[in-house]
């Protein structure tokens, strides 16, 4: 043991520093540990800090963006409501007001505002309505922009709004209701209104397809019947409109002038409001611009006129006393005629001196009228040579859709420079009404302007312009782009485009064996585009300046194009049909394009018959659009449009429906046209006319000249017509009347079958006296037996026991009527009518089924007497029991005798007895 001690203790001082370096690798584990335990946070702590400026700067970020989406979305919004706001009108409705108060004196009509009915109207003592009449040239536009400037400035509210309109003869888009009625709209709603109920409305105008007056209606009542103080409506120039616009626009100011709007509306007119208003009961006040007051207005009116005209040293007049004369003459004979005031001041200052001013001022010399000022113009034109260029210029003056510019127009004839717009116009409507009237002076007759004529003029003019070379720029072939290849495909494709001879051969036969095909031009041109050049379109505006008045108008004054008259019809046709990038859309935003359904919907719209005929003698596009023509064919009549789409052979069945529309409409024309073009007038329609026939729809709503006509080319009177299967005469015994009378006539001396119809039925149900005596005469059975009509007649003890008739006779049709007559019941009984026959035919009826029972039941007394003492019967006591229980149920104690029954037994009913 010893021996080993040394090693022993060599082994334990070994494994002491075996357990020292234990110790000290744990120690420095422990300590490598915790400095990497404070680097680690440390490093967390940076990262940390680091993370948090980021996510700071992040959710900085992040608000900003959203701040911005927001302001984006609100801006998106505005611009979308803008939008929808411009696409409810864009008409600019300043600008007439702006005209009209440069013709106005300073204070020339202030005389309005100290009549009694404006200020019962202004203060909200009277009826919301004030309405103006006065002649043609009384100065009602003048008037109007008075009224609007005193509500601006002596009743100016921030939640009052003051809106109007002016209707001007030359200007045909101011002259419809929806113009009006969206031009008001527009000016009741501001961008912040854009929202709830308002936009929706606006939505649905904006998508609307065709009529909107019920629309623009509900909304001008939402919109006039807000809280606050009142909104003030002035509209100026009611009978410019055309009957059909001014009756709609009619319709709606009565409708807005209903419970709960809070409006006040000014209208001028050279019409009574009782002759547009026909009787209706309308709460208005009226003033005359003839009244006293407005003479006052005159006199003011031609002092300064006269006034003027010496300021500007045009009137060379010195001699007050003639001054004062020139201005007492006018004031005593402008019988409130402002226009006329304003113009004699001219024709004065055409004179050369004081005597010759005397002279015209005399009452043989002075004009009576606007149409001695005129002609008195015209001459004076004449003598000086000018006719020529006047000639030039008054059929666009007098056939523009609206006033050209200066620079459209050189020269100008009785016509006003309107400084405010650079436009020419006539300077009133009666001078348009002038020129378009026939002359009663030979020697002005050269003047006279036929409206279709000028129009038509005008408008292949425009054609013509639109197509000048000044306007096409450079074609650049459009090319469809080249689809994306792979390298490694480019050799595939090289070498396998190689050419074998079989292909050579079969190409060279391909090429001998066929003609060569004739070159495209259409789709040459088509698959051409103009270079889009900015810069180029500006300058050709600016170089062309009725190139915007050609853009928007060459449609509507190519109204009265036909091919035989009309030199550039092929060139127009073919804008019509492909397009064209200068012409402007009627129906949209962009230029005109095609023909589709919206255009065609304009044209029957606007009666534009030419483009109409287009798409009648088009055989693609008669099919698209049809209906729209057999529409406007039947509301306008228009037989030479029917002759074109006859010609084009097409529509077939289509051409029944038509025949039947027409036939209940009473167009006899269009019956005759397509008869003769070969419609079958015994063959039903199609669609939801393939039950009708065109004789069936003249019976029904009595259509007497077509019914003749029809009948004289062979129409059938007896085939079945509608879901009933009825036949004509039983459609005439319904109808009732004379037309009913003269209706059943016609069939029965056309050969109508008297002897399975329900004629006399039917018109005994109804009561058409003259009709069952017609019908008796002509030779009907009287008992004819035929199954009864779906109703019910209540009968027996019981009150829940029914009965249904299965079979009816004329005579019970007679009692089943509203109310019975006894001189309908004596003709049918007269003719042989078994009152008291069974009509089912079935034994053990009650005796409340036959017609002496209904009289009973229905306490028709009268009627009782009338058939018992013509030989009505009731079988046996049992039954005679129960017909005298409903009449004592039903009407009390009656007195019938006699009373009369199948046997010997007679009974007599007195009041209080039976015996």
């Amino acid at each position: 043991m010893q021996v080993f001690e040394s090693d022993l203790q060599k082994l334990r001082d070994h494994i002491k520093n075996v357990n020292k370096e234990i110790r000290l690798a744990a120690d420095q584990s422990q300590h490598r540990n915790i400095e990497l335990q404070r680097l680690e946070n440390e490093q967390a702590d940076r990262s940390r800090r680091s993370l948090s400026r980021f996510m700071y700067r992040t959710r900085d970020d992040f608000d900003r963006i959203h701040r911005l989406q927001v302001m984006r979305s609100e801006e998106t919004e505005r611009e979308n409501n803008q939008r929808l706001l411009d696409s409810l009108s864009s008409y600019d409705y300043i600008k007439p007001l702006k005209q009209a108060r440069q013709k106005r004196y300073p204070k020339s009509a202030e005389w309005i505002f100290g009549t009694d009915e404006f200020k019962r109207w202004v203060d909200g003592t009277t009826p919301g309505l004030l309405w103006c009449s006065g002649n043609m040239g009384s100065g009602k536009s003048i008037v109007c922009a008075s009224v609007i400037d005193y509500l601006f400035t002596e009743r100016s509210n921030p939640q009052s709004r003051i809106v109007f309109f002016f209707s001007r003869f030359d200007d045909s888009e101011s002259m419809r209701a929806d113009t009006i009625l969206r031009a008001i709209a527009r000016q009741l709603i501001t961008i912040q209104d854009v929202s709830g109920h308002t936009k929706q409305a606006l939505e649905t105008i904006q998508r609307a397809p065709e009529d909107i007056s019920p629309q623009l209606c509900r909304l001008l009542a939402r919109l006039l019947s807000r809280e606050g103080p009142p909104s003030w409506v002035i509209v100026d120039g009611l009978d410019e409109c055309q009957r059909e616009e001014r009756q709609k626009l009619v319709k709606t100011l009565k409708s807005m002038f209903g419970d709960g709007v809070n409006a006040k509306m000014f209208i001028a007119s050279r019409d009574h409001a009782n002759s547009i208003f026909k009787g209706a009961s309308v709460n208005l006040e009226e003033i005359s611009m003839n009244c006293s007051v407005a003479q006052d207005g005159i006199a003011r009116l031609v002092d300064q006129a006269v006034q003027k005209c010496l300021d500007a040293e045009e009137l060379l007049v010195g001699d007050q006393t003639l001054i004062n004369e020139i201005k007492n003459t006018l004031t005593k004979h402008a019988d409130g005629m402002i226009l006329w005031v304003t113009l004699i001041p001219r024709h004065l200052c055409s004179q050369p001196n004081n005597e010759k001013i005397r002279e015209a001022i005399s009452f043989k010399n002075l004009p009576k009228s606007l149409t001695e000022i005129f002609n008195r113009v015209l001459d004076r034109i004449i003598s000086e040579e000018k006719d020529g260029i006047v000639q030039a210029l008054l059929p666009w003056l007098v056939a523009a859709k609206q006033p050209l510019t200066l620079s459209q127009l050189e020269e100008c004839c009785l016509v006003e420079i309107d400084y405010e717009t650079k436009t020419v116009h006539l300077i009133h409507a009666c001078v348009q009404q002038f020129f378009l009237a026939a002359s009663n002076k030979p020697a002005l007759s050269k003047f006279h302007i036929r409206i279709q004529d000028a129009d038509r003029n005008i408008g292949e003019i425009l054609v013509t312009y639109l197509n000048f070379n000044d306007f096409k720029t450079t074609l650049a072939r459009v090319r469809p782009p080249l689809p994306p290849i792979a390298p490694d495909e480019i050799w595939q494709k090289a070498l396998g485009n190689e050419w074998s001879w079989p292909r050579i051969l079969r190409l060279s036969q391909r090429i001998h064996g066929h003609k060569r095909r004739a070159a495209d031009i259409d789709r040459t041109i088509a698959s051409c585009t103009r270079v889009p050049d900015p810069a180029v379109q500006e300058t050709t505006i600016l170089d062309h300046s009725f190139l915007a008045y050609a853009s928007d108008h060459w449609l509507l004054h190519s109204v009265n194009f036909d091919q035989e008259h009309c030199q550039t019809w092929s060139l127009w046709k073919n804008m019509l049909m492909c397009g064209h990038e200068l012409a402007a859309s009627p129906v949209s935003e962009e230029h005109h394009q095609t023909i589709d359904k919206a255009l065609v919907r304009w044209a029957t719209c606007n009666k534009h018959s030419a483009l109409l005929h287009i798409v009648a003698a088009s055989t693609e596009l008669i099919e698209q659009h049809h209906p729209a023509l057999f529409d406007y064919v039947l509301r306008e009549s228009d037989i030479k449009l029917l002759h074109c789409m006859l010609n084009t052979n097409k529509l077939g069945p289509a051409f029944n429906s038509l025949c039947c529309r027409a036939a209940g409409d009473g167009r006899l024309e269009i019956v005759k046209a397509l008869f003769e073009a070969g419609v079958n007038i015994n063959m039903p329609g199609f669609g939801n006319w393939r039950r009708s026939l065109p004789l069936g729809e003249a019976v029904a709503l009595g259509q007497i000249k077509v019914i003749e006509y029809l009948l004289q080319q062979g129409a059938d009177p007896d085939l079945p017509i509608g879901a009933r299967q009825a036949t004509s005469l039983e459609l005439a015994a319904e109808l009732g009347g004379l037309k009913g009378l003269e209706t059943c006539n016609l069939l029965i001396d056309a050969g109508a079958n008297l002897k399975n119809t329900e004629a006399l039925m039917r018109s005994c149900a109804r009561g058409h006296r003259e009709t069952i005596k017609l019908l008796l005469s002509a030779g009907i059975d009287v008992n004819a037996v035929f199954p009864a009509p779906p109703w019910h007649l209540l009968c027996g003890l019981h009150d829940n026991d029914v009965y249904v008739y299965t079979e009816t006779t004329a005579l019970l049709e007679a009692f089943s009527a509203p109310e019975p007559k006894i001189d309908i019941i004596e003709l049918l009984i007269g003719a042989g009518a078994k009152e008291g026959a069974q009509p089912s035919g079935r034994p053990g009826l009650s005796p409340t089924d036959i017609p002496l029972g209904l009289a009973a039941k229905e306490g028709l007394v009268e009627i009782m007497h009338y058939l018992l003492d013509n030989g009505a019967r009731v079988n046996g006591l049992q039954n005679m029991v129960i017909l005298l229980g409903i009449i004592l149920r039903q009407q009390g104690i009656l007195a019938l005798t006699p009373l009369h029954f199948h046997g010997d037994l007679a009974l007599d009913v007195t009041e209080n007895t039976v015996s």
